[in-house]
This record gives structure tokens, sequence and C-alpha cells, in this order.
């Protein structure tokens, strides 16, 4: 059984998820291959082929400008919004020998990769895709809250939503979410749709504590403070809910402000730094795992506010490093958290409930009552009860076995 994880990329969070699975697959046996659209050599480990080494020039340009090589669709409209996409592309998959020779199809991150009206009519085999944002189910936007926060753009989102819709049913392909959440949103949109609830694959190995004593030390962090932390690739992105965080920030008192210091990671404003407490400690995206779990381990707290997620993988890794999470209710964190004894969930968006569970972990900080759960413990064995890698396994198995015996046999 041969299985092909298409992907644009092997970079950010779907690429993170796509790579830890592609090679999780290996290591239990399974022939596992990922045909991406680019990868620099450093990020290319066994089994990975991308059809370029580099962003071209007009690559690169389009996608700082929230543009694709098909933009004479989009016309004069503008708006705010993490990303919009077609379904058409200039590479034509269904010829290239990787997925010729596949007997599974996985997609993952397929936007202007996978070419619609090309791909889905020619490929016989079984295929199944992962939902590792909205924009499977949605038309050129990736996430529900652009689509509200971007009316002007109603008419096309509508005509991409149908075409997409039409070529999922056609297919028969099987859709996968990562959460409760996402498998939720993929059925009220698409009713007959054929999904399956798996979480995604988790770094258990890597991520792992450092004594909070000694990560603090490591960062010349006083022991009096309480650490707040946070992260993402890009903090500039509204969705990632940094803004929302510093919002609630503001909202405290001064003395408690006095007590608190951030420790964040990820590309954010230059001018973030207030001549105010609490002090914001910055680090670029980090991607050395070791250094990463220091971070974690360092925290009281990681705080994740995301306006919007299908799965949130930074709130695992915080959990496997034995640091409790402050999270919004969307995507995975809902599931993942729910093993958690120190859960502070709050509604997505709303100021008010972080800024309370922030003075919940100001008080107990104050009376020394930090959590003395486990939410590495909590975190394993919410993930040996889901077992996503042999779901995974089960479901290719399943469909390989439906292609090679049909039903009608």
């Amino acid at each position: 059984m041969k299985v092909l994880h298409i992907t644009g990329f092997i970079t950010g969070g779907a690429g993170i998820a796509v790579k830890r699975l592609h090679e999780s697959l290996l290591d239990k046996g399974i022939d596992s291959k990922v045909l991406c659209m680019f990868s620099a050599d450093e990020n290319i480990t066994r089994e990975i082929y991308p059809i370029n080494k580099s962003k071209s020039l007009w690559e690169k340009v389009t996608s700082r400008l929230k543009i694709d090589n098909a933009n004479r669709l989009i016309g004069n409209l503008s708006g705010e919004f993490e990303a919009f996409t077609l379904p058409f592309s200039r590479y034509k998959l269904h010829e290239h020998e990787l997925v010729r020779d596949a007997d599974i199809i996985h997609l993952h991150w397929i936007s202007d990769f996978v070419d619609f009206p090309s791909f889905f009519p020619n490929v016989k085999q079984p295929i199944v895709w992962t939902a590792h944002d909205l924009n499977p189910i949605l038309g050129g936007f990736h996430y529900e809250e652009d689509v509200r926060r971007n009316p002007s753009f109603g008419s096309l989102e509508k005509k991409l939503t149908v075409l997409k819709h039409a070529y999922i049913k056609k297919s028969g392909l099987k859709l996968i979410g990562s959460s409760t959440v996402t498998v939720d949103k993929i059925k009220a949109y698409i009713p007959e749709a054929n999904c399956t609830y798996i979480p995604c694959i988790l770094d258990t190995v890597h991520f792992k504590p450092v004594e909070k004593k000694i990560a603090k030390a490591a960062f010349d962090l006083a022991e009096d403070y309480l650490i707040l932390g946070t992260g993402a690739d890009d903090l500039k992105n509204y969705r990632k809910g940094y803004w929302l965080l510093r919002s609630a920030l503001s909202m405290l008192s001064k003395e408690d402000r006095s007590l608190l210091k951030i420790l964040c990671f990820g590309t954010m404003k230059e001018n973030d730094q207030s001549n105010e407490a609490p002090e914001i400690i910055r680090f670029e995206p980090v991607h050395n795992k070791k250094l990463h779990s220091l971070l974690y381990s360092c925290m009281d707290y990681f705080v994740a506010p995301s306006i919007e997620e299908t799965f949130g993988l930074t709130g695992t890794e915080a959990l496997l490093c034995n640091t409790p999470i402050i999270a919004s209710k969307t995507g995975g964190m809902i599931d993942y958290s729910q093993n958690e004894k120190s859960n502070m969930l709050f509604e997505p968006g709303n100021v008010e409930q972080l800024l309370s569970k922030l003075k919940d972990a100001i008080t107990q900080k104050r009376l020394m009552k930090l959590s003395g759960s486990s939410p590495r413990e909590s975190i394993l064995q919410w993930y040996e009860e889901q077992d996503p890698l042999n779901q995974h396994i089960k479901l290719y198995q399943e469909m390989y076995q439906k292609q090679i015996r049909p039903e009608s046999s």
C-alpha cells in the first residue's frame, strides 16, 4: 500500500503536521511519500519530493500581495484577510509519476498547487483530504472569520464554494477533521460528506519538560514573576489573537501587571514594547526543539488566544512541556485540554473572559497555588486514547481494500 501526501509546504503548522504523520508512517513500515510544491534543502528528509527547491520571484511577489496567478477573478476586490486562494493551478499533478504510482492520495494544504478541474476527474485512486484549515469547505478564504470580515468577496466566495463542493462530492473523497469543531463545520457545509475525526500527530519525544526552576534560570527570569507565554509563526496575524492578549493585559491593574513577564515567539511588530509593565521578552520563530521545550517549560501558562483554529499545535507543545494553557474555545484546544485539571478556556475574541482567566492565574501566583497537576500526563493520556497514527493507517487500509475489492465484485 503506497500512500502519497500532497501539500504545498512542509513548513508552517500544516506542513509540520504532514511531516510528523509521514515520518510516523515510515517508522511503522508504511510506504509513505510526500509531494510538495517547494522546499528548501534543509527541510527535506526521507521520501519528501519537492517540485521546486525554492519559490520563483513571481510566487514570492504574489504571495506577499495576497494574490495568485488567477487574480483576474479577484479583480479590484480588496480587504483584510489571512489568505484568499483559488482552486486552480499551473501544476498538472495527475500526470506526476508519484501520483500515478500511489495507491492512496492524501491531500493536505493544497492551495495554488492542486488544480481542481484537471486533478479530480483524472485521479482514480481513493482520496482523503485533511482540513488543516477550512479552505476545503470554503471558497477562496481559509477561515470563516475572514468570510465575515470581507463581505465584498461574497459573490466570488459563493461561486468558488459551489465549484469546490461539486468536485468533492463527485470524487467521493473522504475528509478528515483534526478537531470535533472542524468535523462539525465540515458536516454543516457538506452534510453528505464522509468525514472522520482524527487529531494531528504530536511530537511527544522532542517536546518534553525541563524543571521550571532550571528553565527560568536559563533565561535569567526571577521565580517571583508569573511568566505568561504565547507564540505563533506570525503574531501579526489577526486570527492568532495576539492583539486580544495585549488588550486584556492593558486592562489589568498596574499592580497586577508588575507581577508579569510576557515571553513570546514569532514575527511581530517592531514597536511592540511599551514603557509600562509587563516586560515583553521576544524571540523570533523558534525551530530548535530543545530551545522550544526550554521556552515552554519556563512559562507558568501558555496563552493561545486564537480567534479561530482547526487544531492548534502550539497548545499541545506547551502541555507536553508540562505548561498549562489559557486558551480560546476553538479547534483542538477544546478536545486536548479536556483532561487538564487547570482547564482555563474562554470564548474566542472575548477579552473580558480572557482578562478573568489572567486574573485567576495572578491570584494563584500570589497564593502560591499554581496548578499541581501534570499537563503532560493529561495530554499523553488523551493522545493514547485517540491513537491518531493507527486511525490513519486503519483508514488507509479500508480505502485500499475497497479499491482492490470493489463492492460490486
